[in-house]
């Protein structure tokens, strides 16, 4: 890797945790501009010199990495659980020399050579359990600190290398040597298809890490034609609006997804779509129709993790894993004149319904600017699902835990609400939770919002809720 391409953006996070402390980073990724050179290894000699700039197609990614230290073996008591989030964005680069003429032999050879980037790299712990993180049954000292670099010799693409060190103090109780002291090495790897595993097979690291992809978006490195190329001082126009409605549509009802098992049932959904239009204005009072860009969709996962402990005195509890995925769509305005009407209906003449926008037949969506709202990317969600996670079989932790021998019955329900000046439509998910051996159902709600750095987000809006689920990703 040549020395002029390192990693940029790079975070040390403050330490979390008492005794046992966790060290995590944010920001980290590849450079937005390189030469190929940086990129391919070995890299043709003709095409070695060109320079690449960041293009306009990303994919988001999520994982949660779990690190488990049992006392007297792997089904011992636990000495210290920290849950971390494993959060980065895989980008594709460009020719920043691609012109607008025909494409030249260079050009078409980088299409079929498509290189991609890795950026807003993270590791950071998550509480998933009762708030507490790192949970530490017996205090022990200690620390674990995460790192990261960028490196070659991973296929023709560079990877980033998250490398750990842990350190563990002797704990001993009333004179008993409980755990003797101890440290280790080990890392990861971060490809930009979006794959994060464990580095050179390492035992103790497959023995004390359990990844889990919360958002399992790993992908091939797709083409980019020559055309869709863009130079490096090139930008996708903005549209602000400061005032929006959705169109008067009919949504479509989502599918029940039930889940059973002996004593757990749990009825989720999948197939919910939003608004496909919206209805925009600017600060000058110019309406327009902004439509959404199917041909952009930027697939995305959370988890959700609902839990209810019996009261005190009482042992045994319930917890179930939830996965929620859907695809974001960016909001795309349409140029005066153009109103969802003629945006839906094919022309007779039999043309390409993406190719036919208003008056003008030559107008694409590639001039259309993107939406903004009071200052952050309006986003559309289609495809959006809950369900229990993992039931086809992937891997992660086990789904669905009941240790109390009692029937629990959780309905997940999704509702939108409609926009207006201040606000966009937004996806609202009721719950309503029934346990055998409690005397009254429990119920609430959850919201759905994107915030402004462009990240989803999963949000209780209820005590009840705040108390029974935890949302990682």
């Amino acid at each position: 890797m040549p020395s002029r391409m390192r990693l940029v953006g790079y975070r040390t996070d403050a330490p979390v945790g008492d005794a046992f402390t966790v060290t995590g980073f944010g920001d980290a990724g590849f450079p937005e501009q390189a030469t190929l050179r940086d990129l391919v290894t070995p890299a043709q000699p003709y095409l070695a010199g060109t320079g690449m700039v960041r293009g306009d197609q990303q994919r988001r990614h999520s994982y949660w990495l779990r690190y488990l230290r049992r006392r007297g073996g792997p089904t011992g008591p636990k000495r210290v659980c920290v849950d971390l989030l494993v959060r980065f964005t895989t980008f594709d680069y460009v020719a920043a020399d691609v012109g607008a003429g025909p494409a030249s032999s260079r050009q078409a050879a980088l299409a079929s050579f498509p290189c991609w980037g890795v950026t807003d790299l993270s590791v950071t712990p998550h509480a998933v359990t009762a708030g507490r993180n790192p949970f530490n049954k017996f205090n022990e000292v200690g620390s674990l600190v995460f790192t990261a670099r960028l490196e070659a010799g991973h296929g023709t693409m560079p990877a980033v290398r998250v490398g750990y060190r842990v350190h563990h103090e002797r704990t001993t109780v009333d004179g008993v040597l409980l755990t003797p002291e101890h440290d280790e090495v080990g890392s990861f790897l971060v490809h930009s298809d979006g794959l994060f595993e464990v580095a050179d097979r390492s035992l103790a690291t497959r023995t004390h890490f359990l990844v889990t992809p919360v958002d399992a978006g790993v992908h091939d490195r797709p083409p980019v034609a020559p055309a869709a190329a863009r130079r490096s001082d090139a930008a996708r126009p903005v549209w602000h609006a400061t005032g929006l409605t959705a169109a008067p549509e009919e949504l479509a009802g989502p599918r029940l997804t039930p889940y059973a098992d002996d004593t757990v049932v749990v009825t989720g959904f999948d197939g919910l779509d939003g608004p496909q239009t919206l209805t925009v204005r600017d600060a000058a009072g110019e309406q327009r129709t902004a439509m959404l860009d199917q041909a952009a969709p930027e697939p995305g996962a959370l988890l959700l993790a609902y839990r209810a402990d019996r009261g005190p005195g009482r042992a045994g509890g319930v917890r179930l894993l939830l996965g929620f995925r859907f695809t974001m769509h960016r909001y795309l305005v349409a140029p005066a004149g153009v109103d969802r009407g003629t945006a839906h209906q094919p022309p007779e003449d039999g043309a390409d319904v993406d190719a036919y926008y208003g008056d003008d037949p030559t107008a694409n969506r590639e001039a259309w600017p993107v939406l903004w709202h009071r200052g952050r990317r309006h986003t559309g969600l289609r495809q959006v699902g809950l369900s229990v996670s993992g039931v086809d079989g992937g891997p992660g932790p086990q789904a669905v835990r009941n240790s109390t021998g009692a029937w629990t019955r959780l309905v997940l329900t999704p509702d939108w609400e409609p926009g207006g000046n201040d606000r966009a439509p937004r996806l609202r998910i009721g719950w309503h939770v029934s346990h055998q051996d409690e005397t009254a159902p429990v119920e609430g709600r959850l919201a759905f919002d994107v915030d402004p750095t462009g990240r989803p987000t999963l949000t209780p809006l209820d005590d009840e809720s705040r108390r029974r689920f935890t949302v990682t990703g």
